[in-house]
């Protein structure tokens, strides 16, 4: 068994989205590529790689818990059984309120907006002729950054909720990088 940080360091998932010509390459807890299969970037609307993001995005999310109830089963030697949780009325409250909360994010350059519902409700916005003016590389590094930007705002706020519901002892358990500000 290793300790809970080793396990959640080493995950690594690859994820497609529903079309297949996009992959996300996800390590630990951050997706650290995007890639359009060769010749599919210029053949996408707006619209139809909004829903493929918002559809890859939620993918992504449910490959990293996934990996991370699996690195909590091997750390705690228990299986994780997110239905069968140990349920009282704080944590309850809890887990309701982090359902419900609205995470939003913005690209550095302003062309991709995304915003999620408690990770499992996921909207993409893609400004008008992006596609059309922006090369593929800045594209990506638009949405990677706007993806970011959401996960960011999803960290700080679910901090601030278990603080609320739990006390002070509870603090975020990542702390905004360079990487995480766009700096």
């Amino acid at each position: 068994m290793g300790t809970m940080a080793e396990l959640l360091a080493n995950l690594h998932h690859k994820v497609y989205s529903p079309d297949g010509q996009l992959e996300a390459e996800l390590r630990g807890d951050r997706v650290v590529n995007l890639a359009f299969r060769a010749g599919t970037y210029r053949h996408y609307t707006e619209r139809t790689l909004e829903t493929q993001l918002a559809r890859l995005a939620l993918r992504t999310w449910t490959a990293y818990q996934r990996g991370y109830d699996a690195a909590l089963s091997e750390a705690t030697g228990r299986v994780v059984e997110r239905g069968r949780e140990t349920w009282d009325a704080g944590r309850r409250r809890f887990r309701d309120a982090q359902a419900a909360m609205v995470s939003k994010g913005m690209s550095p350059g302003r062309l991709v907006y995304v915003e999620t519902t408690g990770m499992t409700s996921w909207h993409f916005v893609i400004r008008d002729g992006a596609l059309r003016t922006t090369e593929e590389p800045a594209f990506v590094a638009e949405v990677l950054g706007a993806y970011r930007a959401v996960s960011l705002d999803y960290r700080v706020k679910v901090g601030r909720l278990r603080t609320a519901h739990f006390g002070n002892g509870f603090r975020p358990t990542h702390a905004p990088t360079k990487e995480d500000r766009h700096e």
